[in-house]
Parts: C-alpha cells; structure tokens; sequence
C-alpha cells in the first residue's frame, strides 16, 4: 500500500511539476521574515501554535542541506506524515478484528490512490495531514483504553488530542472524546490528562505571545478560519449578489419553512423522527433562517448580520462542546466504532457550517471516514462511495483550474482560452458557493446518517456492556 502511494504522488508531482497553493508561498514568506531577523507571526499567514513554523524551519534548513527545493522537501515530509496514517491506521483496523482484505481495499481506495489526497498532499501543502495522524493515534489510543481500561493509553489520547491542537487548534472541538476516561481516573489522572491536553499549545502559544502579542492575539487566538466560499457562510456571505433579492428570499424562505413543517408533521405524526430526517430539517430551516435574517438586516438596518456569524458559530461551538462532554461524561468509553464515527461528524459539522472553509481540512476526517467504511455496514459504504465520488469531482476540478489552489491543468497542458474561462468563471465568489453546492449536500447527508448511526450505536452500547 505504501508502495503504490508512493508511485501515485510520484507520478502527480512529475506531471504538475512546481504547481502549487498559495499556502506554499506563504510559508516561504515566514520563512523570509524570519531570515530578515522579523517574527513570522507578524506576516499573518501563520495562525496556530507554532509546531508548523518548527517544522517549516526545520525543512527549509534540510533542503538547503541538501541541495533542493523548499516545495520539494515539504511534499516529502507530508508523504512521510501520509504514510504513517495508512500503517497506524491499517494496524489500528486490524487490531479490532476487521478483515484485512477489506482493510487493504479502503486504505488503497481512501488514502493510496485517493485523488484527493494526492492533490492536498502533493499541491496544496499544507499541515492538516499532522492533525489527521495526530486524531488518528488519539481515537486509537482511546480505542485501546475501550478494551483494556488501562488509564495509560487514556492519557495517551488526552497527549495525541493535545498535540493535535498544537499542530492546529480543530482537535479542541474533539476534546469532548475523553470525558468517560475522565470520569473513571483518578483526581491526581484527571489533572494529567488535562494538563497533557491543553499543555503543549498553551506553552507554544506564551512562547509566541510573549515575542509579538498583538500578532498573536490577532493572528492565533482571534483566529477563526479564513472566510471561504462554501457551506452556511459562503451562502450567507454572497447572497447579496443578486437584485431584488429580499422580495425573493421572503417568499422562498415563508414557502421552504411551510413546506419544511408539513414534512416535519407527517414524518413524526405517528412515529418518532428518525436522527437523520431530524438533522435534515433542522439543518434546511437553519439555513434558510440565517438567509433571511442576513437580508433583513441588509435592507432596513445599518447593521452586517454576516459580521456576526463568526462570533455566533463561536459561540454555538463552545455550548455544543460542553453539552458533548457533559453528556459522554455520564457515558462508559467509547468504542472505536463510534469514536471514529463521532470524530468524523463534529468536523464535517465544522466544515459545513463554520465561518470559514478551506479545502485542505478534507484531511481532518479522511482517516476517520475511511475507518468508518470499514467497521459500519454495507449502506453506509455505498453512501461514502457516491459522497466520495462528488468529493473527487470536485476537487478535481478546483484545483486544475483556481490559480490560488495551484491550477494543475495549466501546468500539464498549458494556458488555453478555455481554461481561463473555466479559472475566471470558478474565481467569483457566488459562482464558486453554487458550484459547490453538490459538495454541501453529500456533507449534510453523511452527517445526517453519521448522526442516526450514533444515535444506533447510543441504544446498543448500555445493553452489550451488560
């Protein structure tokens, strides 16, 4: 499997050649700022604990040693931290019994020959790999205190979680994982598990703040992703686009709310509503409420509803975190089946309705997914199948044509009048949030029945414990 990952990304980057994301020379920058005798915090392009810039540095001084490329030694390294995902997470599936040759066909189709892993790896190059390895070995870890009970493999997760945010501060969102090891150790584990957990961020972080607080607090802290077209936010932010919207978004919003009660009804008249439905509703009446009430406040006020999206999603993300951690804190340990399931579900949830989005951050949950074909049933792997199959598709065409994300197709086949057509169409905001609608949907869909299977495995852990 390693071999063939290798061969792929090989062949990739001989036919791309330097194409590469606009992070890549971001990086480069830092590392410019920081060759002038400047802080590289202070460029803004670096907005998380500092593992990343340690790492940047560290393959900057290799290559030079060398005698290569930056790009070069950076699309090594994170083949490298790639290749420890699939050999963690093969033995991670093998040691709970699944069957390996249905383990060998989901890591070659999900993270060998994935095209999307290809193209994050090989042209985006950027850090997210680190926090996928990282959520990877702390499920693991869990998943070994599951079995075993054993509370060292507890704080082990607690350390991989609070590496994860070291190397980006998503893991937080995830902490609510440890609550039921939590519950069982002692005052004294207790303690070391939280230390373990927030310890190396905020040490890295007071290093950073004390050499340049404003860029911290602005850059680090204050940071909640950089505003991308896709999701809740994009939708909300690029609404206003359109002429004579408001008369259309008031009508569209009363009839889509009419019609979402009447499904609501006949869907739990007789019966409970099932999570997923649940979720769907739920999620179709949130976005339509939040379009609304963005032109609302965009036609008879001076005030930006979308300003205070960020701090509204801030806000919901910390209360959904503590309700999380509150209720598994009164569960027993998780099993590794719904701890991948679960981990895979709070980021996609992040993803699709957080403030800012970026392609890369596909690989906060790509491990976890693939995990979860492999342990859930045969419709919940058709399901990832056709969502991976939209996924490719757009991905692919993303970053053959944006010239930001690297616009491989020009670099294979040259510039054509075409291809900058399709580059100048993709380039506009609201095209871009429409064109990645499809994507949207396959995300609310898998979260949706992510969330019924939880809901599933919920109801069945208490009875299997006895």
């Amino acid at each position: 499997m390693l071999v063939v990952s290798w061969l792929a990304r090989g062949m990739f980057v001989t036919a791309i050649g330097d194409a590469h994301s606009l992070d890549v020379d971001y990086w480069r920058g830092a590392l410019s700022a920081q060759d002038e005798g400047k802080n590289p915090y202070e460029t803004g392009v670096l907005n998380w604990p500092p593992l990343w810039l340690v790492v940047i540095v560290a393959l900057d001084y290799a290559a030079n040693l060398v005698d290569v490329g930056f790009l070069t030694a950076l699309r090594v390294y994170l083949v490298f931290v790639e290749s420890l995902v699939v050999v963690a997470l093969y033995f991670a599936l093998v040691s709970l019994d699944a069957e390996r040759q249905t383990v060998r066909r989901a890591l070659l189709v999900g993270i060998a020959l994935n095209p999307i892993a290809i193209i994050l790896i090989c042209q985006h190059g950027n850090s997210d790999v680190q926090v996928g390895l990282l959520v990877l070995l702390a499920v693991a870890a869990l998943g070994g205190y599951w079995r075993s009970r054993d509370v060292v493999l507890w704080l082990c997760g607690c350390l991989f979680v609070g590496l994860g945010v070291l190397a980006k501060t998503a893991p937080l969102v995830i902490a609510p994982i440890l609550a039921p090891g939590a519950r069982l150790a002692s005052s004294s584990g207790r303690a070391l598990g939280v230390a373990l957990v927030v310890g190396p961020a905020a040490l890295g972080v007071a290093v950073i703040m004390a050499l340049a607080p404003a860029a911290v607090l602005d850059h680090v802290i204050g940071y909640r992703s950089t505003r991308g077209f896709f999701g809740v936010s994009g939708m909300v932010t690029e609404f206003d686009v359109f002429d004579q919207r408001f008369t259309v978004v008031t009508l569209v919003a009363l009839a889509a709310l009419a019609g979402l009660a009447l499904t609501w009804r006949r869907w739990s008249g007789t019966s409970r509503a099932s999570p997923d439905r649940s979720f769907l509703v739920i999620a179709g009446c949130l976005i339509v409420v939040l379009l609304w009430i963005a032109e609302a406040f965009d036609r008879f006020t001076s005030v930006d509803a979308r300003e205070f999206y960020i701090r509204g999603f801030t806000f919901v993300v910390f209360a959904a975190v503590a309700w999380l951690g509150y209720r598994l804190w009164r569960s027993p340990p998780l099993n590794p089946r719904t701890l991948f399931l679960l981990v895979a579900v709070i980021f996609m949830l992040v993803v699709a309705f957080g403030p800012g989005y970026g392609a890369h951050y596909a690989y906060w949950f790509i491990p976890s997914l693939v995990a979860t074909y492999v342990l859930f049933d045969h419709a919940w792997r058709r399901l990832l199948l056709v969502a991976y199959a939209v996924a490719i598709l757009t991905y692919a065409i993303e970053y053959a044509f944006v010239p930001f994300l690297g616009a491989y197709a020009v670099a294979m086949f040259g510039s054509s009048a075409w291809m900058t057509d399709v580059s100048d169409y993709l380039t506009v905001p609201h095209r871009w949030v429409i064109f990645r609608l499809p994507l949207l949907l396959v995300y609310l869909v898998v979260i949706a029945q992510g969330i019924a299977r939880l809901s599933k495995e919920a109801t069945q852990e208490p009875a299997a414990a006895a």
